[in-house]
């Protein structure tokens, strides 16, 4: 399957939707300090499993012949019109917060807010994160967006398996290697402010490498494929609830997106595909939002009902419920219309400054592929 014919993999977006819940719940967790360690999974390295599937969502879906400037213009403008408008709505809804007096712990000066609103609090420039904690992610990534083409033309003058090899060895280096950025093995898992943006790039990269070799397995595209693949991912949320072994949980998932993928495109549209669709749009939101929801509703109402530790699991499958519910109808209502009417007017500009050629036309609707892809 050729870039421009792109198709949108909704059992990943489904893992996405997973990944996003189970931030929530890592950060739910802390509502109380009684809660059982049962519920102390290290779902926090979903982050990870997200730098690894955008890493392998937009290769894939990259038009193969884009070229220059313009290409690359047109290609941050779309992540930006993906990422930004919901950030900043998340960044300006803490300021609120913190104005009202809802959030007291985060450290959030002027400087942090220029950083937040510039999508640089990933990058050492700060020893603490600030206003929507979890945006730190996105800072992160807005670093491989930004790098992205080097990154792709890196990958494709290599070998698949010494790409292979230069993906493990950054992330040995970057998670083993005593670093003076990370003082501690391992650290580099638990980085955010703290050059969090070095943490995304083995994962991104592993992505593009993902994506190479699917698009090697066309002899192994069978339907069955899928069942393994989502065992795998099945595997590595019970090894992350039980273990906290970053290595293992990254092998895992890197499996389970390659052999999904694999198995999935053998289907001409997977069962139950509107619905998995519908919930991977709502990872996005439930990311951003979760925090601030979590300040001025769950937290508050875990105090007025009275609840107890030994009540938690029924209370954080309702909770993310509610948050589902309230991110499908941002994702309806705020984020899809914003990224569209960005789209629209970065796409009124660029014809209006150069009257289009063919071969710019075509780029152009392989762009819109991968949008779709993508989203």
């Amino acid at each position: 399957m050729e870039a421009s014919e792109a198709r949108r993999f909704v059992v990943l977006d489904f893992y996405r939707f997973v990944a996003a819940l189970g931030v929530f719940i890592f950060h739910l967790k802390l509502i109380d300090t009684g809660i059982s360690p049962a519920w102390n999974g290290s779902y926090g390295l979903f982050v990870d499993m997200f730098f690894i599937l955008s890493g392998f969502v937009i290769s894939y879906s990259y038009p193969s012949d884009a070229r220059g400037v313009r290409a690359y213009s047109r290609f941050m403008i779309r992540r930006i019109a993906r990422i930004y408008p919901l950030h900043l709505l998340s960044l300006l809804v803490f300021v609120v917060l913190i104005g009202v007096g809802l959030e007291r712990t985060a450290r959030s000066t002027p400087l942090d807010f220029l950083y937040n609103l510039l999508l640089l609090q990933a990058w050492g420039v700060t020893n603490h994160l600030s206003f929507n904690s979890p945006s730190w992610s996105i800072s992160a990534e807005f670093f491989c967006y930004l790098i992205f083409p080097l990154l792709m033309l890196f990958a494709r003058k290599l070998h698949p398996l010494a790409l292979a090899a230069v993906v493990a060895g950054l992330y040995l280096i970057l998670a083993h290697g005593h670093l003076p950025i990370w003082q501690e093995r391992s650290q580099m898992y638990g980085a955010n402010y703290d050059y969090g943006m070095l943490r995304a790039l083995p994962s991104f990269l592993n992505g593009i490498l993902l994506a190479i070799l699917f698009r090697m397995s066309q002899p192994y595209r069978q339907k069955r494929v899928v069942f393994v693949g989502i065992a795998m991912f099945g595997i590595s949320v019970l090894v992350l609830n039980v273990f906290a072994k970053p290595d293992l949980a990254i092998l895992l998932f890197s499996c389970a997106i390659l052999l999904t993928a694999v198995g999935e495109s053998a289907f001409t549209e997977f069962p139950g595909a509107r619905l998995l669709g519908r919930l991977g749009n709502t990872s996005y939101a439930i990311y951003m939002l979760h925090d601030a929801v979590l300040i001025a509703a769950f937290k508050p109402l875990w105090t007025w009902l009275g609840l107890r530790p030994d009540q938690f699991g029924l209370f954080a499958l309702a909770c993310c419920v509610v948050l589902t519910i309230v991110a499908d109808r941002t994702y309806a209502y705020f984020e899809n219309p914003a990224r569209r009417l960005v789209n629209r007017l970065a796409d009124t500009g660029l014809v209006s400054s150069r009257k289009a050629r063919p071969a710019t036309a075509e780029t152009s609707i392989r762009f819109e592929n991968t949008e779709r892809a993508v989203n």
